[in-house]
């Protein structure tokens, strides 16, 4: 097996990093921001980021040819873990059951963002 680039267009601001890599039936797929088409921090609560967040992710998940039902794991970055619950309000509606394994830690962000959300998914055939 070799890993293989998952394609979405030149990463933000143009930093050294694929958005996913395939490898066998597993798509790892890097940490995605808040992030418009533009390479620039969607400003917001953090809601309105998880958002965001979850829809960039969900564009490598389809450019791998695969989804959010396949999801199997998640860590999610808070710059404020007090924000926990709001964030954790927009990410429950993106998921179906059985939800991804996850983890969420407090992490001092890039570009003023309050949320990252980086995971693994199972590539269906």
């Amino acid at each position: 097996m070799r890993k293989e680039l998952v394609r979405t267009g030149p990463a933000p601001m143009n930093l050294p990093f694929s958005p996913g890599i395939k490898f066998g039936d597993l798509i790892f797929v890097s940490g995605q921001g808040p992030i418009d088409q533009n390479g620039k921090v969607v400003p917001g609560d953090v809601k309105s980021q998880t958002k965001t967040t979850l829809e960039n992710f969900r564009r490598v998940l389809i450019a791998a040819q695969s989804g959010l039902e396949y999801v199997l794991q998640t860590t999610v970055y808070l710059s404020d873990l007090n924000d926990y619950s709001e964030m954790n309000e927009a990410y429950s509606t993106f998921f179906p059951d059985p939800k991804p394994a996850r983890a969420t830690v407090r992490a001092d962000l890039l570009f003023g963002m309050k949320v990252e959300i980086q995971g693994i998914a199972y590539l269906p055939h």
